[in-house]
């Protein structure tokens, strides 16, 4: 079996981690696999494990988008979809597979050329709003399957009638996870007490992420409580808002910005507890991380942390419900409410790609 991968950007989102990984583990298996990534993100642009790797070549802007319209009224297809359709013709894929529900048109386009596809939807209900509904409905209608990350996310499919709808969850590769800085010596390099218990988030900085509710958390917490931001800092007003509270008021915030490749593991190992204060996260890879680091996992309900969580791993609070989730960070730092760090081993060791991909096999076996 040929399949023709598409991805949003080819950089270290979640999504595509994920793809990552499974393209790199399906390798030397009969399974053939060529990757197109409409941005020269490094996990594709350098690092591709794929039998076959496309870029996106076009300067997108208006000078662009303007001989698009040209092209594609002479054609009848845009620049991007013939250079897609040329891949199709030298790879010659069974299948497409779509990594995010962001690629209505490539759909579109498959449906014209009578390619079957999959839709892999890693999305919740904020994203479905940047997508057009008739588009949106087309997708997924018209897809051999579509497939969730979580349970979440595989029951609003069901209650929007997808037809085909299957539950594939979200998985790490631990093997990436090796560590080679002493946590304690970074914690000083940083400039956090020794006596701090560190809460670090991950993701970038945005309102989906719930960077704006830190102020509000921490305020709640002792004085020796830190959060820590892991990930692709804001230009936006909400940031300013986040910084100027953090000075007037005094909270113990730290904004490290983005760490990629090895560093990563060492940064999110400083950490005492891992809390997750997205609004909507169908099942972030940085939770199962930390639940392999042994770290407590504590957030609100925002999707697959609920799922995720079981006795002994920490403790789920009601969306969005700052007072409540500040109570569990600090019975999580008594010692009130009980952490096992197997449970938590464990539990991260389900969702690891050798636990995986046989799912993922049997799946594509029967497409």
């Amino acid at each position: 079996m040929k399949i023709l991968f598409f991805t949003p950007t080819g950089a270290r989102t979640g999504s595509e981690m994920v793809l990552w990984y499974m393209i790199k583990h399906l390798s030397g298996s009969d399974i053939k696999t060529a990757v197109y990534s409409r941005q020269a993100g490094e996990l594709f642009a350098k690092h591709s494990p794929a039998d076959a790797t496309y870029l996106h070549k076009f300067h997108r802007g208006l000078p662009y988008y303007s001989v698009e319209a040209v092209y594609h009224k002479i054609v009848g297809l845009t620049p991007e979809e013939s250079y897609i359709k040329r891949i199709h013709n030298e790879f010659k894929p069974d299948l497409w597979y779509f990594n995010t529900m962001t690629m209505p048109q490539f759909a579109k386009l498959a449906r014209k050329l009578n390619v079957p596809y999959v839709v892999h939807v890693h999305e919740l209900w904020e994203t479905y709003d940047m997508v057009r509904a008739d588009s949106f409905s087309e997708m997924l209608t018209h897809a051999k399957a579509s497939i969730g990350c979580s349970s979440v996310v595989t029951q609003q499919l069901e209650r929007m009638g997808t037809p085909n709808v299957k539950l594939l969850h979200s998985f790490i590769d631990t093997e990436k996870i090796t560590l080679k800085k002493d946590p304690a010596v970074l914690r000083k390099e940083l400039g956090l007490p020794s006596d701090a218990f560190v809460w670090l988030m991950s993701g970038t900085m945005c309102m989906r992420k719930g960077y704006d509710m830190i102020p509000d958390i921490l305020a709640q917490l002792p004085k020796n409580a830190y959060i820590v931001w892991l990930g692709s800092k804001s230009d936006y007003g909400i940031s300013y808002y986040l910084e100027q509270r953090v000075q007037r008021e005094g909270l113990n915030f730290l904004a490290l910005g983005s760490k990629g490749g090895q560093d990563y593991y060492d940064y999110l190992n400083i950490c005492d507890g891992f809390v997750l204060t997205s609004r909507e996260d169908p099942f972030p890879l940085v939770m199962i991380e930390s639940a392999y680091l042994q770290k407590p996992v504590v957030g609100f309900n925002s999707g697959g942390i609920s799922e995720f969580v079981q006795k002994g791993m920490g403790e789920v609070a009601p969306a969005f419900d700052i007072p409540k989730l500040a109570q569990i960070m600090q019975d999580v730092m008594s010692g009130q409410l009980p952490i096992d760090k197997e449970t938590l081993r464990n539990r991260a060791m389900e969702f690891d790609i050798h636990n995986q991909l046989d799912h993922w096999k049997q799946f594509f076996a029967t497409l």
